[in-house]
């Protein structure tokens, strides 16, 4: 197994004519722990939704954990976690239906 945890190379995103990601690339080595931390606007929720597979790069290569994102994405997902800034619980929703809408992210069947 590697001791790579996340590699992006560059990896770039736009949104219509906005460069929102301008080939960035990066290293995280399996055990370190790792932030990404800028102003709004920065790029950051772009950055995690590709890491995850969720939207795809415009250009660049991303790897978690070995796998090719997006392509291999919801088993890439098996091996992280993400913790956001605020919670994102529906308070409509009992408790249940949170889990089962998170565990819905991560490819788990209801």
């Amino acid at each position: 197994m590697s001791n790579v945890a996340i590699d992006l190379t560059g990896v770039t995103k736009l949104f219509g004519n906005k460069l929102v990601v301008d080939g960035l690339s990066f290293t995280v080595a399996s055990g370190e722990c790792f932030g990404l931390l800028g102003p709004n606007g920065a790029g950051k929720s772009t950055i995690a939704r590709m890491l995850l597979g969720m939207t795809r790069p415009d250009a660049g290569d991303i790897t978690v954990l070995g796998l090719p994102v997006p392509a291999r994405s919801r088993l890439a997902r098996k091996g992280i976690g993400v913790v956001p800034q605020f919670d994102n619980l529906d308070l409509e929703f009992t408790v249940r239906e949170n889990l089962l809408v998170f565990g819905r992210y991560f490819g788990m069947r209801t």
